[in-house]
């Protein structure tokens, strides 16, 4: 991994997982490296969507249109607004089968072992082994997708990680944690994931090797459509952004609002995160510490 300067953002991986129209803002933007908030962030994909995210077997350049309303509270077609173009591309795309729930050997069975068999796309992509880019293992999961896939996508994610677990290839536990989470955290995902991870437990599986963490944005913060491959257009972006994270702690928390941050670039929006849960703010339900 390149060492950054002085004057660079420190270094992060974020890996996005699903198709959705959210993936393709979030390439653009976040791909766009002529931009120095950019510096730095290696942005991977996880998809289904080989087509959609891959142009001659290289990852796909976006460009997103963004719309700036004179206020994100009230946006109407009538009233002014400015242009803003991100163009950017993923540093990597991975693509996984369509087993989804099966339990074969495509995305880990659950009965891990310490062979060195060949990692499956999603694996690579959390660890950063065979990756072309030199990111690293994942400090950050996003799925970016439809609630409905998010139960078979966690399914994918909990049997990945408990054999990159198995291999010692997560780090050590002196790292932070990982986090896993959803920029749409409706439907129950705290429940879908303790499924996942429960249904997916290895019956030899002790503890982590490397701390989990796991997050949900209550609303999806951009308003977003595309149309073709390559082009999106961001109407709006949610002005709120309010988030609950597990361990609800003040570590889990710090290195949640750094890495979402950086992903959700709310040093240039000048949004800023609102913890939920019961030791959030008064106003937000919580005891206000």
């Amino acid at each position: 991994m390149t060492t950054p300067s002085s004057h660079s953002p420190p270094a992060q991986t974020t890996l996005v997982i699903g198709g959705s129209n959210g993936t393709s803002t979030l390439c653009a933007i976040l791909g766009d490296k002529s931009k120095p908030i950019n510096a730095n962030h290696t942005l991977r994909v996880a998809t289904r969507s080989s087509h959609k995210y891959l142009d001659g077997g290289s990852p796909r350049v976006w460009r997103c249109n963004e719309k700036k309303h004179l206020s994100d509270v009230v946006s109407a077609d009538f009233l002014p607004t400015r242009i803003l173009t991100h163009v950017g591309a993923p540093d990597s795309v991975f693509v996984y089968g369509n087993d989804d729930d099966n339990n074969n050997n495509v995305e880990g069975n659950g009965n891990n072992n310490d062979s060195n068999s060949e990692l499956s796309p999603l694996e690579q992509a959390i660890s950063g082994i065979s990756s072309p880019d030199n990111g690293g293992i994942a400090d950050i999961l996003i799925l970016a997708c439809p609630v409905s896939a998010h139960l078979s996508l966690l399914r994918r994610i909990a049997r990945a990680f408990y054999n990159l677990d198995a291999k010692g290839l997560l780090g050590s536990s002196n790292r932070p944690p990982i986090l896993i989470g959803s920029l749409y955290g409706a439907g129950g995902f705290d429940w879908m994931s303790r499924i996942a991870f429960f249904r997916e437990r290895p019956s030899n599986f002790t503890r982590w090797k490397r701390p989990l963490g796991l997050f949900g944005l209550k609303a999806f913060p951009y308003l977003c459509k595309s149309l073709q491959a390559g082009e999106v257009t961001l109407h709006g972006r949610y002005p709120q952004l309010q988030v609950a994270v597990t361990p609800s702690n003040a570590h889990t928390r710090n290195h949640a609002r750094v890495l979402l941050d950086r992903v959700l670039q709310n040093s240039t929006t000048g949004k800023s995160l609102e913890f939920l849960g019961l030791s959030s703010k008064e106003e937000l339900g919580g005891d206000g510490t």
